[in-house]
């Protein structure tokens, strides 16, 4: 009988937990990338002198409503989430949405962008920007609870 007994309250503790507990996770851009740059179709009379890869470091995070490529880049706005104030916060995964949502993290000296899909699960995304020693780092921290007082 108190082996049923510590079962049910062991249950009901796991069960309390799983109700209580704020999935989040982020999503950290890589700081720098190496990029080698390429000339297609050479005019005629010019050769290219190469230069040692660029290294180009990260710039600022992006939220598309599907695939970068569409272009449905969405504004962020201030808010809060789970009673924490943000300056840079987006809505993700209304319950009407079809398509992922996407981060994008662009480089300076670069063209290029390294996109990551969001999971279907998270309902707002925050930025935070900060420094060290090797430049600007951007995070992008998701959560399964929805962002309160946009403005």
């Amino acid at each position: 009988m108190k082996g049923k007994i510590l079962s049910i309250t062991v249950a009901i503790m796991a069960w309390f937990g799983a109700v209580f507990f704020v999935n989040a996770y982020q999503i950290e851009c890589p700081q720098k990338i190496d990029v080698k740059e390429k000339v297609e179709n050479m005019p005629e009379g010019w050769e290219v002198f190469e230069k040692d890869s660029l290294s180009s470091a990260f710039h600022s995070m992006i939220v598309y409503y599907d695939h970068p490529s569409r272009m449905a880049v969405l504004k962020p706005a201030k808010g809060t989430v789970d009673g924490k104030k943000h300056e840079l916060i987006w809505e993700v995964n209304h319950y009407t949405d079809v398509e992922p949502y996407y981060v994008s993290c662009a480089y300076s000296t670069s063209r290029i962008e390294l996109i990551k899909k969001i999971d279907l699960s998270m309902k707002s995304c925050w930025a935070d920007y900060s420094k060290n020693e090797q430049g600007k780092k951007g995070t992008l921290t998701c959560s399964t609870s929805e962002a309160k007082d946009l403005h």
